[in-house]
Formats: C-alpha cells, sequence, structure tokens
C-alpha cells in the first residue's frame, strides 16, 4: 500500500466512520494527520508473531507514542506449536502492562486455523487469563469460531476478519455474539448495512391514512 492508497482508506474511513483504523506502525505519523475523530491502531511483527518479547513491548511502546490506542499484538505461534505456552501467556501480560500504562487497548491477534482444538482452548484461556480486551481471528473455521465465543465469553471480546463475506454473513457471526469485524473495504459492507436499516425504517412506518 502506497501512501497515497493509506490517505485514501483513512478519507474511506473517515466518511462511513468506522469504529478505528488500523494501520502499519510507519504509518501512524502519517495516519494520525488524516484521521481525527476514530480511533487509531496498529499491529506488533507480522505473522507469526515470532519477534521476541522484548522487541514487541519496543514496538508497543513506539505505536503507543506516535497516537495508537488499539494494539493488536501477533501471538507467538511457533511458541504456541511448540508447546510453550507459558511463554506466550506471560509475553501477553508483559504487553499489555505497556498498553495500560499508555492508556491503550491490547488485542491478541492469531492465525487459529494452524491450531488444533486443544492449543485453540489453551489460547482463550490465556487470553482470559492475561487480562487482554479481545481475541482476534484472521483465518478461522466456523467450529472454531463457537469453541472461541464459548470459551472467551464474556470476559474478551471476539473479532474477526470478514473480508469477502456477505452482510447476512456478518450478520450471522454477530448473532453468535462476535463483538468487532476487521475489514480491508468496508465500503460494500457499509453499504449493504444502509440499505439494510433503510429498509427497516420503511417497513416501520405506518399506512397514509386514506380516510378523514
Amino acid at each position: 500500500m502506497t501512501e497515497e492508497q493509506l490517505h485514501e482508506g483513512c478519507a474511506t474511513a473517515a466518511a462511513y466512520e468506522v469504529r478505528s483504523v488500523v494501520v502499519r506502525p510507519c504509518d501512524l505519523d502519517l495516519a494520525r494527520e488524516w484521521v481525527t475523530r476514530i480511533r487509531l491502531g496498529s499491529r506488533t511483527s507480522a505473522a507469526p508473531g515470532d519477534a521476541t518479547t522484548a522487541v514487541k513491548q519496543f514496538e508497543v511502546r513506539d505505536m503507543l507514542r506516535r497516537g495508537a490506542v488499539d494494539v493488536e499484538a501477533k501471538v507467538n505461534l511457533p511458541k504456541m506449536m511448540s508447546r510453550q505456552f507459558q511463554y506466550v501467556e506471560i509475553e501477553l501480560m508483559q504487553l499489555l502492562k505497556t498498553c495500560e500504562e499508555g492508556g491503550a487497548k491490547l488485542t491478541a491477534s492469531c492465525d487459529v486455523s494452524v491450531i488444533d482444538e486443544e492449543r485453540l482452548l489453551i489460547l482463550c484461556k490465556m487470553a482470559k487469563r492475561s487480562g487482554v480486551a479481545m481475541l482476534s481471528a484472521s483465518e478461522y473455521r466456523m467450529e472454531q469460531v463457537e469453541a472461541m465465543l464459548k470459551k472467551c465469553a464474556p470476559y474478551v471480546e471476539l473479532k474477526l476478519m470478514v473480508d469477502g463475506k456477505s452482510l447476512d454473513e456478518v450478520m450471522a457471526l454477530k448473532e453468535k455474539g462476535v463483538a468487532r469485524f476487521g475489514v480491508r473495504h468496508p465500503g460494500p459492507l457499509l453499504d449493504a448495512w444502509k440499505r439494510h436499516l433503510e429498509a427497516l425504517k420503511a417497513a416501520e412506518q405506518p399506512p397514509t391514512p386514506v380516510l378523514s
């Protein structure tokens, strides 16, 4: 994404009044100038989140200094697959402390498609014990969504990436209890949502009187 595309994305976010804009750490300074009424967020190390805890802490502090109030930290997948669960949980707790010191919220982000059922349940438990605000899944199966909702609620909210999904699919996920949705191009979904609301409003209007 070029800086011109970044500017276009921020303008779109402002026009649609989305909850937050999540940008690359190197774009925070620019986005802060372009986004004034929307929460600004960023992510730590790219997948699979294999940077050391010290590096991630430095990243988080730098994000906070540049205006981020929502931080998404990539869960260390190599450590998860190696069953080094204590390492992962302690890292989340340390990152959460850094976020709290800067007045930001922490989301634990993970590609759950490569995690088996046992590790997924352990991840949910770690998210609750560490105190993160939200668990974000970029790749998932419906049975995994149901398992995460069951194990995380009401202590940790669930966020799903919904690129390519229809409004009906997103609404179905919302009904199940998913709290947040991430999408690279929000326009089509939010346009569909606007039409949905207009249809509901029209259906609730009383009929025009024909007698006087």
